[in-house]
């Protein structure tokens, strides 16, 4: 581990000084520095950034740059930069707030190729009394989707508005024992446990990264080192392809569908991997910039 450890939070609230979900972010990540763990924290608060909703332009999935200018590249490369990310959001009506939620969908692509890939990670969420597991829940998924391996989530109740957060300390007192085991596995190095949302994204993504490919080597060939496709997928999508009537017009935006992702799939020989833990046993190629290929994309 590197003498300094690098925490980033992405903190969804509109507040900052204010906010309580900051508050005990702060105090959980003060707990992990008391156990022993040198570290460096930064709390990003999307409140007091500009990142503007999604377009749906589609431009980030045809590997063109996106149109929209504002914070969201600085974010980025906090977040590629950093040991661990902490996603930290109150409860807005049932959910994460606007800022956040907006923040998630400008990273559509992300959703896709694991850019976090074995990163630590946490989720925290503070509410007046209710919505916080649906809420974390979804932290929690974000986190696995993104490729890091997530310690858990923090909740508080008893957070009701910007500056009042009465049961803090309660909180403060009932996490740090959770904060001591996080700090003592990275000063071990070690990993958290796997979890079962990881696997069920890995899943669901490979089944739709061999898809494209498979489309993809439909009209245009496979490529050369590339895994070529099932035979039997291949027959099926035939099928399909012909019950719909689908004009190989439509098969050509198709192939193009998804080209930023796939092209980060095969590039990182990742297509014929059949676990999580092999696409992080897998090295990164010598020619794979990973920090250039996410910052150059927005």
């Amino acid at each position: 581990m590197k003498s300094t450890f690098k925490i980033v939070t992405i903190l969804g609230s509109p507040h900052d000084g204010k906010s309580n979900t900051k508050a005990l972010v702060e105090d959980f990540v003060e707990d992990m520095k008391n156990e022993g763990l040198e570290l460096e924290h930064e709390v990003i608060a999307l409140g007091r950034k500009k990142v503007e909703p999604c377009k749906g332009c589609w431009n980030c999935t045809y590997k063109r740059p996106c149109p929209i200018k504002d914070d969201l590249g600085e974010i980025k490369l906090k977040m590629i930069d950093c040991d661990m990310l902490i996603l930290a959001s109150p409860v807005y009506t049932n959910q994460i707030t606007a800022q956040m939620k907006a923040f998630f969908d400008r990273l559509f692509t992300w959703c896709h190729i694991y850019p976090l890939l074995g990163k630590y990670s946490l989720s925290v969420v503070t509410t007046g009394n209710d919505g916080h597991k649906e809420t974390a829940s979804f932290l929690e998924k974000m986190l696995a989707t993104y490729g890091t391996f997530s310690f858990g989530s923090i909740t508080s109740i008893g957070a009701f508005t910007p500056g009042f957060f009465p049961w803090r300390e309660h909180s403060r007192f009932k996490n740090k024992k959770m904060a001591k085991k996080v700090a003592s596995t990275i000063l071990n190095g070690k990993m958290p446990a796997r979890r079962r949302i990881q696997k069920k994204i890995f899943r669901t993504m490979k089944l739709k990264m061999t898809g494209i490919h498979t489309v993809n080597c439909l009209q245009y060939g496979n490529l050369e080192g590339q895994p070529k496709p099932n035979p039997v997928r291949v027959k099926l999508m035939n099928k399909f392809f012909k019950k719909l009537n689908i004009t190989n017009e439509q098969l050509n935006k198709w192939a193009g569908f998804l080209a930023f992702e796939l092209a980060w799939w095969r590039d990182r020989n990742w297509l014929d991997s059949k676990s999580l833990k092999q696409l992080m046993d897998k090295p990164i190629p010598e020619n794979f910039n990973v920090s250039s290929r996410l910052l150059n994309h927005n």
